[in-house]
């Protein structure tokens, strides 16, 4: 059997005992966290009916130290090795901001960590460094099933985050980079989770109240903004320059036609003629 991330192994027990989590789940492999994390919900809530489930044993985080087969946005794979992070936060209820709120929190922390530095964002949670990817997320919703004693509940949400450390993939359509090779500091992934995660928390709970900051703090670091991108507007494809983001969080594409708001998919910069 292979041995845990012992390091790992105390950042998630500080969490639990301080009370940024309510539960987790440490493994060596897994083929997905946020697969790992989905067959968790299926088993828990057959023995906890929603209500008691948000309140005793989430937000629950799922780690491993190495991810086999995991799924970024658009089908596309995202394989975390050994010195790298992955893991998923299982968290109650859904926000339009969601998106944009977890892509804040990771440049954040990597600026906090390994600064000075400054992340880009593209939209909708992408991170970048130095006009590379660094980290990725893939938000998953889980409706909660209806009983005659529950006629509504929360969605669950999962939120994937992998984030390259020491090293990165080569991957033909996109360049990428990692915390090590964009700033020349070591760091391990114990420090990264962390900081990431009440950061992470933090900023979600955010959203039940005031969001203009963000959405600024995600407008500052927009690395679309003023350049031509190509996106999917209501089934039909737009090109335009993006003039950043809406307070709702849809993406602002400035066309021919008038003003444009994506509000899901992927957006590819293009040059415009």
């Amino acid at each position: 059997m292979t041995a845990l991330n012992s390091k790992l192994q105390r950042a998630i027990q500080t969490l639990l005992q301080e009370g940024v989590l309510s539960s987790a789940s440490h493994l060596a492999s897994v083929d997905s966290t946020n697969t790992e994390a989905a067959r968790w919900i299926q088993q828990i809530s057959h023995s906890h009916p929603p209500s008691s489930l948000e309140k005793s044993l989430l937000p629950r985080l799922v780690v491993a130290d190495e991810q086999t087969a995991g799924r970024g946005r658009m089908g596309r794979s995202w394989t975390a090795r050994h010195d790298g992070l992955a893991f998923s936060l299982v968290w109650p209820g859904y926000h339009e901001l969601t998106s944009i709120a977890v892509g804040v929190a990771i440049a954040e922390t990597i600026e906090y960590l390994v600064g000075p530095t400054r992340c880009g964002l593209k939209w909708p949670n992408d991170v970048w460094m130095l006009e590379q990817k660094v980290a990725g997320v893939l938000i998953e919703r889980v409706d909660q099933p209806k009983s005659e004693t529950v006629i509504e509940s929360k969605p669950l949400l999962i939120i994937g985050i992998g984030l390259n450390i020491g090293s990165s993939p080569r991957l033909d359509e996109l360049a990428t980079t990692s915390l090590v090779e964009a700033t020349g500091r070591l760091i391990s992934q114990a420090e990264v989770l962390a900081e990431l995660v009440p950061r992470l928390i933090e900023r979600l709970q955010e959203l039940s109240g005031q969001t203009s900051d963000v959405v600024a703090s995600f407008r500052s670091r927009c690395v679309l903004t003023s350049r031509g991108v190509r996106c999917v507007v209501d089934g039909q494809v737009v090109e335009g320059i993006c003039r950043g983001i809406e307070d709702s969080g849809e993406l602002l594409v400035q066309t021919p036609a008038g003003m444009q708001r994506c509000r899901s998919g992927e957006v590819t910069q293009v040059r415009l003629a």
